[in-house]
């Protein structure tokens, strides 16, 4: 190559081919009409004009030439481009032969994989990121992949893209079969009017979903059929007019469910007495809830054992009665969170009516005021082997108070969170 290329500019470059002096006595007489008959060393300016486009079509060819040339230099590099590409994949592929990974046991390749799932609870199924991501690598990943049915248990699935949703209802289906009845779990956007498509869609993998959430809205309920292995049950209420939906949702629930949760508003209306399904709950965690909807969750599930209740509205009960004392003796764990309220709102009014001889963690945030006599009463009417008392971050407590609950249960433990 490097002699080709030498040979070339010699061609090019060599000494007869220097750029000759074009300057004549005319030169300087271009604008004017020099005298026809005018010689300069024999020559006429019709002769200087003849010899040099014979010097400009001798240039032309030689461009023309270079220019071959030049378009053949081009060729040869672009396959040679093409070459190193090719000898680069080949020596790539040549590399994952001896590469470390593929001498690993499928076991540890395994373990892997599960480290590299993106740490959201719920994956979206994304193409860039795993478990997709490790389906496109190589043949021998995406077989590993494919054949570890933990990487598809716990689905995001979004079906509010109308841009490719068919696409990404085969992957949905697709990555549901790879779960092969292992026990899913899934959380669920779509639109009111896609209810009935979604049952159908979710019906063959009925039996093993154990943990779902969904919007609540009016078609939720024609959902649930056939859900034989539901256990934990989120109901996203984000409208104001859904209350009828909880309530409908709450009667079809399937006996095996036994942690509801509801975001927004949270009520109750109508005869719940005779729905068997609340007696079989024991997680409830609700937002935007009246003390009288607190009340009567507390009421109707007698196996509750853990309460989470967040934002909840102002409604006002009596004070303190015998014959409205509400005991429940399932409840281990109260949490009020985020509350906002004063001290004479939901607070006050909960704890002078409760008696839980079982409870075990009282947790309280957001609560304008501390409602300490309320707390020492709700303590000392339940009698209860309280282990952990939680004061939420803001909440003012003293020093005397907190040795006041100690002083009534010596192996509490209380833990006040200071912003």
């Amino acid at each position: 190559m490097s002699s080709i290329l030498h040979d070339i500019s010699e061609m090019l470059f060599n000494d007869d081919d220097q750029i000759p002096d074009l300057e004549t006595p005319y030169s300087s007489f271009t604008n004017d009409r020099p005298d026809s008959k005018l010689r300069v060393e024999g020559q006429s300016t019709r002769a200087i004009i003849t010899e040099r486009q014979q010097q400009l079509d001798d240039v032309l060819h030689e461009m023309s030439g270079l220019k071959k040339i030049v378009d053949t230099f081009n060729n040869l590099h672009e396959q040679l481009v093409e070459k190193q590409d090719k000898i680069t994949q080949s020596m790539n592929s040549h590399k994952r032969l001896v590469s470390s990974l593929r001498g690993l046991p499928t076991e540890i390749l395994s373990q892997i994989f599960v480290y590299c799932l993106p740490e959201d609870s719920h994956l979206s199924l994304a193409q860039n990121q795993a478990p997709v991501l490790l389906t496109r690598i190589c043949r021998e990943w995406r077989k590993v992949a494919v054949d570890m049915p933990n990487l598809w248990c716990r689905l995001h699935l979004n079906l509010k893209n109308r841009r490719n949703l068919q696409q990404q209802e085969n992957l949905y289906s697709l990555c549901l079969k790879r779960s092969r009845g292992r026990p899913l779990s899934l959380v669920i956007d779509c639109y009111a009017n896609q209810m009935v498509k979604l049952r159908n869609f979710l019906q063959p993998h009925g039996y093993h979903i154990s943990y779902l959430s969904i919007p609540c809205v009016r078609g939720t309920p024609e959902v649930f059929g056939g859900f034989s292995a539901l256990q934990e049950l989120v109901l996203n209420n984000t409208t104001t007019r859904t209350s009828s939906s909880i309530v409908t949702c709450i009667m079809v629930l399937p006996s095996t469910v036994r942690s509801l949760k509801v975001t927004g508003l949270f009520s109750l209306n109508g005869d719940l007495s005779r729905i068997p399904t609340l007696a079989l709950l024991t997680h409830i965690e609700a937002s935007l809830c009246s003390l009288s909807v607190v009340i009567r969750l507390i009421r109707l599930c007698s196996n509750l054992s853990s309460l989470v209740i967040h934002k909840h509205a102002s409604d006002r009960i009596p004070a303190t009665d015998s014959a409205l004392v509400l005991t429940h003796t399932a409840l281990q764990s109260l949490r009020i969170l985020e509350a906002g309220m004063s001290a004479t709102s939901l607070l006050p009014g909960l704890f002078n009516i409760l008696s839980l001889p079982n409870l075990r963690i009282l947790e309280i945030s957001g609560s304008r005021t501390w409602p300490h006599e309320e707390v020492k009463a709700l303590l000392t009417r339940s009698n209860c082997p309280l282990e952990s008392l939680i004061i939420g971050a803001g909440m003012v407590t003293t020093d005397e108070q907190r040795a006041e609950y100690v002083a009534l249960i010596p192996s509490l433990v209380v833990t006040h969170f200071i912003k």
